[in-house]
């Protein structure tokens, strides 16, 4: 009916353009059946597509020969398409990732580290899995997220795991640490595209009819002001995933502890650690009406611990989430801000800036995240560091400080900071240096 629809133009550009195409069949509405769109994908273009048509198999396979091309682009197809390409330069023949030769490369039992848990293929015939109706498990974290965050791999893979065990999970730590970043790369990478995905930030006034479900002043045709029961993003994100079961849908929820989570979430705290049994909602029409959250839906919160409001998360929400720490001074955070720096040639003063700083700060929670350097020109210009430590960094601490007395631009300014930097000034006369030592 989609096809049908389009002018004879618009197929002619569809059927001319590989990317076009593969969007337009993988945007149309209902089940998605992933196989039976990779098969028409692949159809349609064959010189482009690989005949894959499993996603599993895919991930697999990207997984294992993604170290052949030099630049990934962490979209699936285009890296097969390079790295098909750069099989046949090497060995001059077709390349077939289901001849034994390289199908034992990528098709091997998981480790209990590993996070691709589907069951070893045994013939190719098995390619038509997951079935209708079933969800899609997570795509492996893989090099091009890695280098995007300026995060390890393997702590990538860690949380992709919890976070599909669990269903929910949080970031929490200090400003600057990169939470709502890494949650929303996170969610792309799990959902595979950002239009399953939603975003909503939690504050004081936010509640259960924001958030969910509830009346909603509406004006009419003849202007009488009337009430209508409107949906919010939670109930919006939940009726797309229960249509499309295959696809992962997320829902990020910033800065989560600013909001008053008993109000907010309401009936919905049960659904949170069982899923599978249906409630009445708190507006529910008629006694049959029930509501379950699906399985196919995951939530990532991020939580400021510098933000006072902290003290609303209580012990019930905390026990219905795994919570994931990006502290500055710990893995993987630590290390981001030098990795970026190395990656675009900006030395380290800025890393070694960062670090004087948060040992001078007492309360770990209040330590600076590497975001705050890391500016979006994706270079210093000139006064750019001073700029950001005088209206940026310096606000927050002097916050921070509050009411303690303590002259936060003298204990914390740039130039205290890289004198406690700079190597001490070696002896004009060497011989005089070893008669003091």
């Amino acid at each position: 009916d989609a096809w049908l629809d389009k002018s004879e133009t618009e197929k002619e550009l569809l059927l001319a353009d590989v990317w076009a195409w593969r969007q337009f069949v993988n945007e149309l509405p209902g089940h998605g059946f992933r196989t039976q769109r990779n098969a028409l994908i692949y159809l349609v273009h064959p010189q482009y597509i690989t005949p894959i048509v499993s996603e599993d198999h895919k991930a697999r396979i990207h997984a294992a020969f993604t170290g052949e091309i030099t630049e990934p682009t962490g979209d699936v197809d285009r890296d097969l398409l390079a790295i098909v390409l750069k099989l046949q330069q090497k060995t001059g023949q077709p390349v077939g990732f289901y001849a034994d030769a390289l199908k034992n490369e990528w098709n091997v039992s998981p480790t209990a580290d590993q996070s691709i848990r589907s069951p070893e293929v045994t013939n190719d015939e098995d390619v038509l899995s997951p079935m209708l109706g079933e969800r899609r498990e997570f795509i492996p974290a893989n090099q091009a997220l890695a280098q995007e965050l300026f995060i390890d791999e393997g702590w990538l893979q860690k949380q992709l795991n919890l976070l599909e065990r669990r269903g929910q999970i949080i970031l929490y730590g200090p400003p600057g640490t990169g939470k709502t970043y890494v949650a929303m790369r996170l969610a792309e990478h799990v959902a595979g595209d950002a239009k399953y995905t939603e975003i909503v930030q939690f504050h004081p006034s936010y509640s259960y009819e924001d958030f969910f479900q509830g009346y909603r002043p509406v004006t009419s045709d003849n202007g009488s002001l009337t009430y209508k029961l409107q949906d919010g993003p939670l109930r919006r994100i939940v009726d797309q995933a229960v249509k499309n079961p295959e696809f992962n849908y997320v829902l990020i929820i910033d800065e989560i502890n600013r909001g008053n989570l008993a109000k907010i979430f309401g009936e919905l705290y049960f659904l949170l650690e069982y899923r599978d049994t249906p409630i009445k909602l708190q507006y529910s029409e008629s006694d049959d009406d029930s509501f379950t959250l699906p399985s196919n839906l995951f939530l990532i919160g991020t939580m400021n611990t510098s933000d006072r409001s902290i003290a609303l998360f209580d012990a019930a929400m905390r026990r219905r989430f795994s919570f994931v720490e990006l502290h500055p001074q710990r893995e993987p955070a630590q290390s981001v801000l030098r990795k970026w720096l190395a990656h675009h040639g900006l030395g380290n003063e800025a890393a070694d800036l960062l670090d004087a700083v948060n040992r001078r700060i007492g309360d770990s929670d209040f330590q600076i995240g590497p975001s705050y350097l890391m500016p979006k020109n994706k270079e210093f210009l000139p006064g750019q560091i001073e700029e950001i430590w005088e209206y940026e960094i310096l606000p927050l601490l002097a916050e921070h400080h509050y009411g303690e007395g303590l002259h936060v631009e003298q204990v914390y300014s740039l130039a205290t900071l890289r004198a406690g930097l700079a190597p001490a000034p070696a002896p004009e006369n060497p011989d005089e240096a070893i008669n003091e030592e």
